[in-house]
């Protein structure tokens, strides 16, 4: 009697055990702020098992004009990213926010503060690739709007500045270079039809060699060349997790096209000597025959009063 009596009261808790289970969804919790699709994820483990750096920018009161600092990134990094900004009153309203390029970044992904006349406001994620790469931009607004930006950038590759012209049968060596940092390996590789075909550099390639692998320079040599061989050559410097290139730009010509130059050439000259001797030529004569005119006059002159001189001389004559 005692235990059936008791079973109601054993039922109760037991159920409602039941429904706690069932229902793992139904919680206290409250959502934060929602999240980008694109945002980094990294828990704190994450964020400091790699390489650290801390970048800040200062901004003088609102009415300072914007400002921008550079950062080179060739490797995997944890950034942490400070922007300050002091204003000359502590009642002042300002709204903090930052961007990735073109794209908001979430609120609950930067934290921000302020101290009597100082705001600050900080954003940590890691560089896992290039697509972290570009100008991550702090925002503080008020009545107005001032800006601090860190310009991620990946090392820059230098390749020829001019194109280089050589002629069928020779060879040419293209050079590219970063000015401090060494990327792990070199790649070449020829633009065709607006796409990137590698170049075999192996110990067996008869017209492409590799002259030199210095860290932050290469030198590509091209033998034989070709006029199919002209145009674009891409030279890109792989780092741990970026990538950067260099272009450089060569003209093959057939030994026939300097000669059809010197054909065209040679030509107008010819004919501007044809041109000048005969102006001379017709300038001499005109020359000739106004000189000749000259002499004839006074032969003319002299004979005209020679004449008269005859018929005076005949008219005395008769007189007498």
């Amino acid at each position: 009697m005692r235990l059936s009596a008791l079973q109601p009261l054993l039922l109760v808790p037991i159920f409602c055990g039941i429904l706690s289970v069932a229902s793992p969804g139904i919680t206290t919790n409250t959502a934060g702020p929602e999240m980008t699709a694109d945002a980094p994820v990294h828990n704190e483990e994450d964020l400091y098992n790699f390489t650290r750096e801390e970048h800040n920018i200062s901004i003088a009161g609102l009415s300072t004009k914007d400002n921008k600092k550079d950062i080179v990134i060739n490797d995997t990094l944890h950034l942490k990213l400070v922007c300050y900004l002091v204003v000359d009153s502590k009642d002042l309203q300002i709204n903090v926010s930052w961007r990735h390029g073109g794209e908001k970044i979430s609120s609950n992904l930067y934290a921000y503060n302020n101290t009597g006349y100082q705001w600050n406001t900080t954003y940590e994620f890691v560089v896992t690739d290039i697509n972290k790469t570009g100008d991550y931009t702090c925002i503080f607004s008020s009545v107005t709007e001032v800006k601090g930006t860190f310009s991620l950038q990946v090392p820059l590759v230098y390749g020829g500045s001019k194109g280089l012209v050589t002629y069928n049968g020779d060879s040419v060596a293209l050079k590219c270079h970063t000015n401090t940092h060494n990327p792990q390996r070199w790649l070449w590789y020829k633009v065709m039809e607006n796409e990137l075909v590698a170049l075999n550099l192996s110990s067996d390639s008869k017209r492409y060699k590799e002259l030199s692998k210095k860290g932050n320079e290469t030198n590509l040599s091209i033998t034989d060349l070709s006029e199919s061989d002209s145009g674009d050559y891409v030279c890109k410097a792989e780092f741990k997790n970026v990538e950067s290139e260099g272009r450089v730009h060569i003209v093959v010509l057939s030994y026939m096209v300097p000669l059809k130059v010197f054909l065209v050439i040679a030509g107008e000259v010819a004919i501007l000597v044809a041109v000048i001797l005969v102006y001379e030529f017709m300038s001499k004569k005109k020359q000739n025959q106004e000189d000749d005119k000259k002499d004839y006059e006074p032969m003319s002159q002299l004979k005209s009063e020679d004449s008269s001189l005859a018929e005076a001389g005949t008219t005395r004559q008769r007189k007498a």
